[in-house]
């Protein structure tokens, strides 16, 4: 394996991504990769990061278990940490342009867990891009990464300050604006074609008055059981399958 003089060196302006999906799927486009610690046990998933980071010539180093405990920091890791540059946001004006295909905003989604989930689902399905707010809503991150199986490192994310002003110019490029609510349309009975902002709200209180009052439609999960709510990425993943089979059928 590659090594250098500072093997315990990492730079400041760096993010950790741990876990072998998600240190897989940067491997994709591994020009953000700057270093990647493998764990010293032998396994086929070992073998196989270390042919691809072989084969785009990264820094690449043996590192035992504690050794990847603290470069995780508190992460799980299953034997595989990179050292990545930051993820740079998108701008939000070149998500909306053209208007096409489905993009997802999160409405105060504070959970990384659930933000990385929704995210991983959101690439899977199809979306273009996702929007977050600078304040009261997780960020791409760590915890992020590693719930989205490195979906969130793919995916393009925009910030915003403003979700209301954001939802606006969304409207005035030629998106609907789709919220999950409770009180919505059923969602196998709902009109999802043509280019598409859903919008996911927190897990308990769901979309805020403004947000809520700015969709164009709402839709709602039909349900059979006790159960009265889904966890937000629970909900996300469902309505964004229905989105995508729409558009392939």
């Amino acid at each position: 394996m590659k090594r250098t003089p500072n093997d315990d060196d990492r730079s400041q302006a760096s993010a950790i991504v741990t876990g072998p999906r998600a240190v897989e799927a940067l491997l994709r486009t591994p020009e953000r990769i700057r270093r990647i610690w493998l764990s010293d046990q032998d396994s086929g998933t070992r073998r196989r990061i270390k042919a691809a980071a072989e084969a785009a010539e990264l820094d690449l180093r043996e590192a035992p278990t504690p050794r990847l405990d603290k470069l995780a920091d508190g992460l799980r890791h299953q034997g595989v940490v990179a050292e990545v540059a930051p993820l740079d946001f998108t701008p939000w004006a070149d998500l909306l342009a053209p208007a096409e295909g489905l993009l997802v905003a999160f409405d105060q989604v504070t959970d990384p867990r659930n933000l990385g989930a929704s995210l991983r689902s959101a690439e899977a399905f199809g979306a273009r891009g996702a929007l977050v707010t600078r304040n009261r809503c997780a960020r791409p991150g760590p915890v992020v990464s590693r719930t989205s199986a490195g979906a969130s490192e793919i995916i393009p994310v925009a910030i915003e300050t403003n979700l209301a002003r954001a939802l606006r110019e969304a409207k005035q490029a030629g998106y609907r604006v789709v919220g999950a609510d409770m009180e919505g349309e059923a969602l196998h009975q709902a009109d999802l074609s043509g280019p598409i902002v859903l919008v996911i709200g927190a897990e308990g209180p769901g979309l805020r008055r403004l947000t809520r009052e700015l969709c164009d439609l709402h839709v709602r999960i039909p349900m059979s059981g006790l159960t009265e709510s889904l966890n937000a990425s629970v909900a996300a993943s469902i309505i964004l399958y229905e989105i995508n089979r729409g558009s392939l059928s």
